[in-house]
Parts: structure tokens; sequence; C-alpha cells
């Protein structure tokens, strides 16, 4: 890393008022394109083998939130940037609700950019888009059950810290500078040739739920057969699965009563660049692949998609390609002029930027966090993990994926009244012979 990148990525400064840290290049976008229902949020979930204690879940989260300070803040404007405040006080464990990732606005001040939520045996943690990515958030989690268990009394079995548990932090240890660095700004390639720009993408039309519902619906799966099934076509999971949304999205396309003006269906696929490059940072650190289709060509068969996607991310998930993303992302923010321009304008160039590069060019995402594990002395009292994406109103209902122990959990967020998209991606595994057991959030609360 050369000195001026050193520069850029010292993200953590102090004042008379206390410690504060900006926001790292992509959260920096998020106050200006969230509210209330497209609230930034993403959730993780862990229904454990018996009832929570409230009591000790509170204190293992102010341990957690002390560990972790550079999440425990809420957001504030500056003249030119917004930055991140950091809390005096530690978070409050609140009651959980039916409908996930709303009522929850991080521009309201005094809000934090985090929340837990507890609901009997279920322990929730939300996290914004401007704060971390699904790897940040999965190192919170996991130091906030052994913490908990910790305090109960149960030995994890393992050294935290270290090898496959290397993201469950020392609850003693202290935060360092390369925990909350910005990625992005390290590695900033230099100047590179832009992407080739993405065509505007067809998205879902369907009738809204009402402001504040949320829809989740997950599915688990025997994981043995779904990469039994994989191996057998020489692809991964996440391009069946991929395949699989493709599909759905199609015949979607195709039931139109009329030929929609946009040719193009695309699904995004997150990429976790710690893969890549080399960095500690819990804060955002991914970019992404489109799966892209151009529906002028006609329909696709599944066997077709299925090989195609392989393809398609075979030639974008490389260091080089993904480097073309982030020369473009993180160059934005260094250029003078921009780092210059007051922030409400900033906020409105955000906005219109949002829209072009942003989801507009999709038709959904499907993000694959892979295998979630846990110290084998904890493991045995957490019964089910479950990964929520992020409400959109422009792509409307958008997909996760995740394998706990023996099984793959795949789950679907919506804003939509219609399951139609659902019902055609588990038909079309079941048609592969997966065994897919459903449920709906709103049918077992």
């Amino acid at each position: 890393m050369n000195d001026r990148n050193q520069r850029f990525v010292q993200t953590k400064q102090v004042d008379e008022s206390g410690a504060w840290y900006g926001l790292d290049n992509a959260g920096v976008i998020m106050p200006a394109v969230t509210d209330q229902v497209a609230t930034s949020l993403f959730r993780f979930e862990f229904t454990l083998t018996e009832e929570v204690d409230a009591e000790l879940l509170n204190r293992a989260l102010a341990d957690t939130s002390n560990r972790f300070p550079y999440f425990n803040v809420v957001l504030k404007r500056g003249m030119f940037w917004y930055y991140l405040d950091q809390c005096r006080a530690s978070p409050q464990v609140a009651e959980d609700e039916t409908s996930p990732c709303q009522r929850y606005d991080i521009n309201r001040p005094g809000t934090r950019l985090f929340r837990v939520r507890l609901s009997g045996r279920r322990i929730a943690g939300e996290f914004s888009h401007a704060l971390t990515d699904g790897s940040g958030g999965i190192s919170f989690m996991k130091t906030l059950l052994a913490r908990y268990f910790a305090l109960r009394g149960v030995d994890p079995c393992a050294a935290l810290g270290e090898g496959e548990y290397a993201d469950i932090l020392p609850i003693d240890g202290i935060p360092d500078r390369d925990e909350h660095e910005d990625g992005y700004q390290k590695h900033f390639p230099g100047r590179l040739p832009l992407p080739e720009p993405n065509p505007r993408a067809w998205h879902l039309r369907s009738p809204r739920l009402p402001d504040g519902q949320y829809r989740v619906i997950t599915a688990t799966l025997k994981l043995n057969e779904a990469i039994l099934e994989a191996k057998k076509r020489n692809i991964t999971l996440t391009e069946l699965f991929g395949a699989a949304y493709l599909e759905a999205l199609q015949s979607l396309w195709l039931a139109e009563p009329r030929r929609p003006r946009e040719h193009f269906i695309s699904l995004e696929i997150p990429v976790n660049l710690r893969q890549f490059f080399k960095t500690k940072s819990n804060r955002n650190f991914s970019l992404f692949i489109l799966l892209r289709e151009n529906m002028q060509l006609g329909a696709r068969s599944f066997d077709e998609l299925a090989k195609r996607a392989h393809y398609q991310m075979r030639l974008e998930n490389d260091p080089r390609s993904l480097a073309r993303q982030l020369a473009r992302n993180a160059g934005g923010t260094r250029n003078l002029f921009v780092r210059m321009v007051p922030l409400f304008l900033k906020d409105v160039a955000a906005r219109i930027l949002f829209a072009k590069l942003g989801e507009t060019m999709l038709s959904g995402f499907i993000s694959n966090l892979g295998a979630f594990k846990l110290p084998p002395g904890i493991a045995p009292y957490v019964a089910s993990v479950t990964f929520i994406p992020a409400p959109s109103p422009t792509t409307l209902t958008n997909a996760s994926m995740l394998s706990w122990n023996n099984d793959l959990v795949v789950t679907f967020g919506s804003l939509t009244r219609s399951r139609e998209l659902e019902r055609l991606f588990f038909r079309r595994l079941r048609s592969l012979g997966l065994s897919v057991s459903v449920r709906c959030r709103d049918s077992e609360e």
C-alpha cells in the first residue's frame, strides 16, 4: 500500500467531543437513499434451543458493543460528508416484531446504525449497509452469541479469534484500527478503465404490501443434496441457485401482458472482496457480479441458464475485473472537486448515481454467505440460523442463502403482495429432486 493510500485509510479521528469515524466508500451513499421502508437493514436471526435470558443478553450486548466501538455509532451531518459519532451509552435489546428490517430510519437523530432484537428463543441483529456488510454483521453477532453463552457459563471448546473462529473477537481485546479501515481506499488500484455500462433492467411489477410490512419466506434444503446437484453440473451452489432465480425472472418477464421496454433481466451476486484483498475490516468491503440475460434473444432452458451463469461468474469473479469497479467507486471520493462539494449537493448527486449505477440495473439479487460455523461448545444451543436481505422498493424481492450444519437455508424478503417469484424458484428446485421445506414468516407468528 503506498503512502497516499495509507493517508486515505485513516478513518478514526478524535477531537474534544470524542471519537468519530468516516463512512467507508460503500456506506457513504446510503444516508441519501434510505428511509423507513428502504432502511438498508439486513438481518441475522438465531433461534436457540431454549428461551433467551434478556438480562444476560443485554449484558452481552454492552460488552460486545464496547469491543466494536465503531459499530456503536450514530450518523451525523458535516459540511461536506456524513460521519459516525460514537455513542457514550450501550445499546439496549429491543422487542422483536413480525416485519423485520422496517420502520427504522438511520437519518433520524440519535438512531444507531444497528439494533439487536429479541422474541422468545429468537435473537436478531439488524445492520445498516451504511455501517457494514454481511461479514461484519456475522462477526458482531457471533461475538455477541459467544459472550452471551460465556455469561451463562458455556465453554466454547475452541480458541476464539483464531483459525475458523477468527471472526469471533475476544471480548477483552483492544479494537485495532484495521478493524474499521476503509478497505476500498486501502486497496484503491489507481486509475483503470471503467467497467462497461450496464443497461436498465426489468423489474417486478406487483402491488406493494402496506408500508411497514416485509414478507419473509424461508426454505430449508438438505445441503448434501444441493451440493451433489451442483457438482453434477460442474457449477457452484451460487451458480445453481442463481440460474433458478434467473429462470423465475424470465418466466415473469414472459408473462407480462405487453412486451416490457426493458429487455434485460439481471441478477446481482455480491462478492466478498476479502478473498482477494487482505483486510481485517469489519466495515463494508464487497462488490458484485451481474448475471444478465437479453430477453430479445428468447427464453433459455434452465440448463442453458446454469451453464451461462457459470461462465459469467468465472469471467467476472477475479481481482482484475473487480478492481475496475473498485477504481470507479473509490476514485470519486478522492477527487478534490467532489470532496469540496457541500453535503446537500452530494445527497442529490448520490440519488442520481444510485439510480444510474444502483438498483435500476438489477432485477433482483441473491447473496450467498457460505457456511456459518460456531464453536462446538456453542453450536448445540443454536437450532437455526437465517440471513434476511435488505428491503428494496426497486427490485421488491431479493434472496439470500447460507448453510448451517447439514441445512442449506434460502430466504426471500419481499415488499410485494405476489409470491409468484418465490413459487417459481422453489418449484424449479423441487423439479431437480431437492427436498425443500418452506415456511412464511407472516404465517408463523
